[in-house]
């Protein structure tokens, strides 16, 4: 039996091409995470800034059930 010759050239470019693109996929994601995070805690903030601070009022308290008494 003959092996089957392997293109070494192919196999390294094809390996170099996906590091380059998980290399780019990493560096957008990276990217979205902080924009995200940045606009988290700027939100954050300004409502912290702005919430007021509210009294704690009481329960609201259920009026009683009617009794209905049945012959």
């Amino acid at each position: 039996m003959t092996q089957r010759r392997v293109d070494k050239e192919r196999i390294e470019r094809a390996d170099r091409e996906s590091k380059l693109a998980i290399e780019a996929e990493r560096l957008a994601r990276d990217a979205k995470t902080a924009r995200l995070r940045e606009q988290r805690l700027s939100v954050v903030a300004s409502v912290e800034k702005t919430a007021p601070v509210k009294s704690h009022r009481g329960a609201v308290k259920k009026p009683p059930r009617k009794i209905i008494e049945a012959d």
